[in-house]
């Protein structure tokens, strides 16, 4: 993309989880599978406004069942079979400390709300969410935004995917606490958006707050660009905002030219959908085939004005309206723009525009649906495309993993708030902020230099080992004499490692090794040898049994070289590759080195 509009708005809503145990009970943040499981049904409700939200009735209408499965970190609160417990007082702490150092207005009463989510990830349908502070803001290398809130909330089910009619849940990371902190729209372009989220990050990730893993921290991004505000939710990656951001653009450009032709055509209007399932058993398409040994029924109906609309220069207007019939359960669309295709023919296109009387400017839909569904699925096609005539693009949608987004609901409002009774008003005592007050995090630039004095290391693998989420492990089992050795197995070392066999460090293997290695006197190799050995699957007690890491004596090294007439071989990495294959234990290259050299220097006395 050449250019960003320059109307352009971009605000982002930053959750951050936090590694101090569940939010509302004692369960601690991480968990596997028990077995057990359970199902329900979720429904809408009113909220403190006395009327329901868009997104929920949206929801409601879908008439799915969830199934959840239990882990060992979920209780009857997650299960929602038990009131919640009192706020977590640590969790609390972190986020006033985060609220301090965006010197923003802290609340003196926190008051915990329930947010209607009857989406399936949340077993009570609903979330519990609390506004900490408001105001404030967080500055970057490309610019300043303004924070309007910073809430504390318990983080939602992780969806598994869909099995045997249901939609299914782990209970794992329901509960865990969440910083959630929101901005101004304040930025203009992707690049501000990425500073902004990664100094956010950054504030968070300096003290060691955060909870390992690939999910501790995701954006939603909230963009307009003149046609109201679009929700992305599941931005996971920093630089994935740029991609999605000017995809969004793309996106709402196109569907605008496309509206704007449509206008000129005269608009739109509903479709009249006739049946022709009897007519479409002998078809040769798989769609149309598997769909009626469904039970299912076919429909076709002239589209007015929208010929050449549906699809058109990369952009499918005919996508955008699937996809709101997809969360209905019908799986898509086909129309005139986009056949032959899926095995209907020329032929087959040349009939249905005859059978639907379709106009110059007009295009067919056919949809392949229960009889049931078609005047749902009508309905639902007419207010999507008046919505678009109108030029509101305003709704949630989600990221998927080519940078574009797909449609998920529409955006939600305040009517989906109400007070959460289960849980008393939460005084921020004097206590409270003064242990915050001792918790608020250091600038990136400070923390790295106070971590290079204190381990010896440069300022550059402080700051990599802060943002890797690796300081609380370094202070655990570093000091100023090995920070160096440690500073190398954490900035390149390990992430080389997890790349080449395409696994994640365990941090409790990692630092029973880094003790061990430290309490006998084993130096980087042997971390370097643990490391790989351990990402093979191999438990600590079976290295240290085996003595893989101990190192090879120097005696055993010169025989190993005299026997195989490597006196003269000029590459040291040979040879050391050769011993480390043909040996058990550790090779240290500088060693292996300083015996060729000696060996070479008494030959040529």
């Amino acid at each position: 993309m050449k250019s960003f509009p320059s109307n352009a708005k971009i605000g982002l809503e930053v959750h951050m989880q936090l590694n101090v145990g569940k939010l509302f009970c004692a369960c601690p943040e991480e968990g596997t599978p028990t077995g057990y499981t359970f199902t329900r049904k979720l429904h809408s409700l009113t909220g403190e406004s006395g009327t329901t939200d868009v997104s929920a009735m949206y929801e409601d209408s879908r008439d799915r069942t969830f199934r959840y499965v239990a882990t060992t970190n979920s209780c009857l609160v997650e299960a929602d079979d038990e009131p919640p417990h009192s706020p977590n007082r640590k969790a609390v702490e972190i986020a006033l400390a985060v609220s301090m150092a965006l010197k923003a207005s802290i609340l003196e009463d926190m008051t915990v709300m329930r947010k209607v989510v009857i989406d399936g990830s949340n077993t009570g349908g609903f979330q519990r969410t609390a506004i900490v502070s408001m105001g404030g803001a967080i500055s970057s290398e490309e610019c300043r935004a303004g924070i309007m809130a910073l809430s504390l909330e318990e983080d939602s089910c992780r969806r598994i995917g869909e099995n045997n009619g249901f939609t299914e849940f782990s209970l794992d990371r329901l509960g865990i606490p969440l910083i959630e902190i929101s901005t101004e729209p304040d930025m203009k372009t992707p690049e501000e958006a990425i500073s902004i989220a990664r100094a956010i990050g950054n504030l968070t990730l300096v003290p060691g707050y955060l909870r390992k893993g690939a999910d501790a921290i995701r954006q939603d991004v909230n963009f307009s660009m003149g046609h109201g505000r679009v929700e992305i939710k599941g931005v996971s990656r920093l630089n994935f905002i740029k991609d999605v951001l000017e995809k969004e653009v793309e996106r709402q450009s196109k569907l605008s030219d496309a509206m704007n032709i449509l206008k000129e055509r005269g608009g739109f209007r509903e479709i009249n959908f006739q049946e022709i399932t009897e007519k479409m058993k002998l078809s040769n398409s798989k769609i149309v085939k598997s769909g009626i040994d469904q039970g299912k029924s076919v429909f076709i109906g002239r589209a007015e004005n929208l010929g050449g609309l549906m699809k058109k220069d990369g952009f499918t207007l005919g996508r955008e309206v699937a996809d709101s019939l997809k969360l209905m359960g019908i799986k898509g669309i086909l129309h005139n723009d986009e056949l032959p295709a899926y095995g209907i023919s020329q032929e087959d296109v040349n009939n249905f525009v005859k059978l639907v009387e379709m106009g110059r400017k007009d295009s067919f839909i056919m949809i392949i649906c229960y009889k049931d569904q078609i005047e749902e699925a009508n309905r639902n096609i007419s207010k999507r495309i008046e919505k678009f005539l109108s030029l509101d693009f305003s709704e949630t949608r989600a990221a998927m993993a080519d940078g574009t987004t797909r449609f998920m609901r529409p955006l939600s409002g305040s009517s989906r708030m109400y007070p959460e009774t289960d849980i008393p008003i939460f005084h921020m005592d004097s206590n409270l902020l003064s242990a915050a007050g001792d918790m608020i995090p250091k600038p990136i630039e400070v923390a790295s230099k106070e971590v290079s004095t204190d381990y010896g290391i440069s300022i550059q693998d402080a700051r990599v080992i802060i943002l890797s989420g690796k300081l609380d492990l370094l202070k655990i089992t570093g000091n100023h004499g090995n920070g160096k050795v440690l500073a190398r197995l954490f900035t390149q070392t390990i992430p080389e490692a997890e790349r080449k066999y395409g696994k994640e460090m365990d941090e409790v293997k990692l630092k029973t090794l880094i003790k061990y290695c430290s309490e006998n006197n084993l130096g980087r190799y042997s971390m370097e040898r643990g490391i790989e050995e351990l990402l093979q699957e191999k438990t600590m007690d079976n290295i240290i049994s085996e003595g893989s890491l101990l190192p090879i004596e120097s005696k055993a090294i010169m025989s190993f070289i005299e026997e195989n007439n490597l006196e003269n071989e000029k590459n040291v990495g040979t040879v050391v590759e050769k011993i480390s294959s043909a040996l058990k234990g550790v090779v240290n290259p500088g060693e292996v080195a300083a015996l060729l050299k000696n060996k070479k220097n008494k030959g040529s006395n």
